[in-house]
Order: C-alpha cells, then structure tokens, then sequence
C-alpha cells in the first residue's frame, strides 16, 4: 500500500492534550505522524491529499445500523416523509405495475403521525391497487408493517390466527384483520416471503456501504444481522472488497447456530469482527410498542414485552457464558429498567465484555446514574429526539423530560456511542451530530430547542460518533483518533462546524472519506 500523506489541514485528533494537527502521514493503514508540516518526514514518493485548510474528523462510526435493510430500502418503494395514504398507495401502484405477476412488492419508512388524522392505515387501500401481488410495508420504526390481503393469505392469517408473544395482529370493527401487524406478528409474513439471493444480499450491502463512505461513515455496529448477511459480509471481506468496518451484533432468534459455530465477540479482523448479540426487548415509540411504567398519556396501554423477561435474562446469560457481548434495544422506561436490572444481576459474568443498551429512549430519572454505575454504553440515536419529539409530547408528556437524555449520561460519565437506526432514520452523522447539538430540527424547530437542557457541546457530539463507538466495542485503543498507531480512518469536510454557528452544522458536506489510508470517497467524483 502507497504511503499516504495529508497535508493542509485543519485536523480534529480527538486527543485533548493535543487537539489539533495539520499534517498526517498513513504507511500500512494506519497513521505514522500526527503534528505540524515543519516536523514531518515525508517520504517523497507518497500520495498527497491536499484538504485545502478544511476540518478534518475521525472517521464516523455509526452505532446502530442495518446495513442490509438500509440497502434494500434503497432499492424497495420509498415511502419516508410521505404526506398521506394516497400518496404512499400511488407509489406502490406504481411498483406493482413494474413487478412480476408472482412477485412481491416491498416498501418503507411511512409514518402515520405524518398523515392527516394520524390513523393507522388498512389493508383495503392496497387492495385497490394490488390485489394479487403480496405488499409489505415497514413502518418508519421498523416494528410494524402494513400488509395487503394478498400478503395476509399466503402468510395464512385470519382473523382467527392468534397473536403471537410479544407481537399483534390488529383486528377491525368488522372483526377481521386491519392489515396491521406489530413487532413479532410482523414475523408471519416476512417467514414466508421469498428468500433473497446470496447475489440480492451481497448487491443491497454494496449499496449501503458506498452510501455510507458519502456521508463520512467508515465504520458501523451492524444490528440484528441473520445467517445470509453475515454471509454476504464474509464474501466481501474474502474478496478484499469490504472497505467499511462492520461489527456485526448478530440475530437474538439464531442463538444456538451461533454457540454452535463457537463465534465469540471479537472474532474476525480490523474489517470485519463480530460484536456480539441483539435482543429485543420492546417495540417502539411511533409502533406504540414502547414498554412503558405507566400507560401512554389518554391510553391504557403500557406497550409491549417481545419475550418474558426471565427468558431475556436467560439467553442474555448464555450469550456472556459462550464469549458473545449482548445489544439490548430498549425503548420504553420499563424496558430500559429491566435491562438494567439484568445487566446488574449479570455483572460477574465475562466482564471483560462491554455492556450497551441501544436506543434508551425514555429513562425514569433513577435509573440514569445506573448506566454509569454498571458501566453500560447507551447506543443512542440523536437524530430521534429532533424526529420524534412530537410524538413523545404527545405519548409520554411530561416524561419526555427523560427521554434522548445525553447531556445527563454524559455528565455522569456515561459513554455514549450515537448512530442512526438507518434505514429507520439517515445514516448521515452530520444530521446526527446537529440534532445533538441544537436539539432541533433543520428546519429550527422547535425554536429554543426541546430539552435544550440535554444538547452536547459539538465535540462530545463528535466523540459520541469517534472514540465513543470505539470504546463501545473494546475498541478504544486503535480506532476512533487521529493519533500515531490508530487506524487511519478519517473524513474531510467542506465546512468547520466545531466553530460554526450550530443551526449551519447540518450545511456541511463531505468532502473526501478515507479507511485505512485508502481514499473510498471524493465528493468532487461523485
């Protein structure tokens, strides 16, 4: 590999005894020189890039991504931010009319609370325009679906077909299915779907990852990933064709072929090295489906619990026992305090491995000092808080006072690794990092910001995305800085938010994206 040399740069190290650089030199991958140009011994024969002045970062890492659901939303029917039921039935007449007879159409990202009224949608609306091709829809949160007759017969359910455990098959006044199925009910379709292709999975992931390096990301904590994605992954790096850093945390529902297999966290290369496992504990605030303390705010219903929790604790045991380090999602205030409670009853087992709760969302205020005291990572999203505190006004009221708390993690020293939830919300860490900054939207809403009380400084906020990812997977010492012996890692950008007014955060571009002293994006050859 040609030595790399980077020079004319305003570099970010993320090192507070020396925080800034303007040269670095990359041999091998990883960086060699971090400090000013007159001390510098530059081979002659190295590539050059010029940043021409601008800020240079750490490479992003995204805490919670899926990778190959991010892919195929890229190339399934597009439905984020659409304005109302119409407007999502018309795409998906527009795909029906460009699929097979035998094919099935699949969409995502449609959000009720964006549709006049706010209901959830039904069956008979896909009808109209596909009454033979299956439709299978995603929710915005990803714990739901919205599915037409055609999908709901060859998935066998009827109005007499149970709901199974930590799942709901909505049923309407007519006493037949709505066409709604939450969380694990979400299951019954998607079992008897058609299997993607190892060329399908592999081609989705290419997409994601290329997607990924536009927006600065060199690396992700890839959740909920099955057999065939892990596949994919492994057919990528073989080839020397995976040039972002994966850390798989891989399906809950395959346990026992992953103790078969003897995969343990940490296994694997630079490139690609396994995490651990993701459990679910609850569904999710836009589902409904946030397991809650107290019912939601004018409702009954305290949301959903996706296994026992004794179940929970059990496999969580196994996991730490076989080597493999757990992702908890927990959204609702008493999903995240069960998980607390298991961490703490956990703590004697492998505690060599790291322990994280991802998403977080709504925390009681007696169980936020208890990240800190049980040295868990909260893997939060700030990109929901801007995104969805009008939804938590209007569930969780006054609670929403708990709710994306990173200021008060942080001040407790509490390590916070941001992501994104893609293809939930984006993958773009410069969203991310403006909405933990300003705690508003780019539009500027709400104008004082919500909680302003929990906004980060903009470097907590880039470390939350840097060296806060690294640490939380045991990571800490060798990704996330620009320093001599890191992984050269690292992304330019085409303005300097740690000096620019915070509203202009999200008007930054990137301008070039490296991993491992290798050059995988230009913005100029895009």
């Amino acid at each position: 590999m040609t030595d790399l040399i980077l020079r004319n740069a305003l570099i970010w190290t993320g090192d507070a005894a020396a925080p800034y650089a303007d040269t670095a030199i990359i041999r091998d991958g990883r960086f060699v020189f971090v400090g000013r140009t007159q001390d510098a011994n530059a081979p002659s024969n190295a590539e050059m890039l010029d940043a021409g002045g601008r800020l240079v970062l750490p490479g992003f890492t995204d805490s919670h991504t899926h990778l190959l659901g991010t892919g195929l939303a890229m190339q399934s029917v597009d439905l984020k931010g659409v304005p109302s039921v119409a407007e999502a039935v018309r795409r998906v007449a527009e795909r029906v009319v460009a699929t097979p007879t035998d094919g099935w159409v699949r969409g995502a990202g449609w959000d009720q609370h964006d549709w006049p009224g706010g209901r959830f949608p039904h069956l008979r609306e896909l009808d109209a325009v596909a009454p033979e091709h299956p439709v299978v829809l995603t929710h915005t949160s990803g714990h739901c679906i919205w599915v037409n007759s055609a999908a709901l017969r060859a998935a066998d359910i009827t109005a007499e077909t149970a709901s199974p455990m930590g799942g709901a098959i909505d049923i309407g006044d007519d006493g037949e299915p709505t066409g709604i199925l939450r969380d694990n009910a979400s299951r019954l379709v998607s079992d008897v779907a058609p299997k993607l292709a190892r060329n399908e999975r592999i081609a989705a992931m290419e997409l994601a990852i290329a997607h990924a390096h536009s927006l600065g990301v060199t690396g992700v904590h890839a959740m909920d990933v099955g057999r065939g994605e892990l596949q994919a992954l492994h057919a990528l790096n073989d080839s020397g064709q995976l040039r972002l850093r994966v850390r798989p945390f891989m399906s809950s529902s395959m346990l026992d072929e992953w103790f078969d297999r003897n995969l343990a966290t940490g296994d694997g290369d630079d490139m690609l090295r396994i995490g651990g496992v993701k459990f679910f504990t609850d569904g999710a605030l836009g589902s409904m489906t946030a397991w809650m303390i107290e019912p939601c705010e004018g409702s009954t219903d305290t949301g959903l619990a996706l296994q026992p929790a004794e179940e929970l604790e059990r496999n969580v045991r196994r996991c730490l026992e076989h080597g493999l380090a757990t992702a908890i999602h927990a959204i609702g205030d008493r999903a995240n305090r069960e998980v607390l409670d298991i961490i703490a009853r956990t703590q004697d087992l492998a505690p060599e491995l790291p322990r994280r709760i991802e998403h977080a969302q709504l925390l009681a205020a007696p169980d936020i000092a208890r990240f800190a005291y049980n040295g868990v990572t909260a893997s939060v999203q700030p990109i929901h808080a801007t995104q969805d505190f009008a939804k938590v006004d209007r569930a969780w009221g006054a609670r929403g006072i708990g709710a994306y708390a990173f200021a008060s993690l942080r001040s407790i020293g509490v390590n916070l690794a941001f992501g994104s939830d893609t293809p939930v919300e984006t993958m773009d860490p410069i969203a991310g990092v403006h909405a933990a900054v300003t705690r508003r939207t780019a539009a500027g809403e709400p104008p004082d910001g919500w909680y302003p009380q929990q906004r980060l400084t903009i470097e907590e906020a880039i470390a939350a995305y840097t060296s806060g990812a690294a640490t939380a997977v045991r990571e800490g010492d060798a990704f996330g800085r620009i320093a001599r012996g890191y992984h050269a890692d690292f992304v330019v950008l085409s303005e300097n938010i740690l000096t620019s007014d915070p509203m202009r955060i999200a008007d930054a571009r990137v301008e070039a994206t490296v991993v491992g002293g290798e050059i995988v994006y230009r913005r100029s050859a895009a």
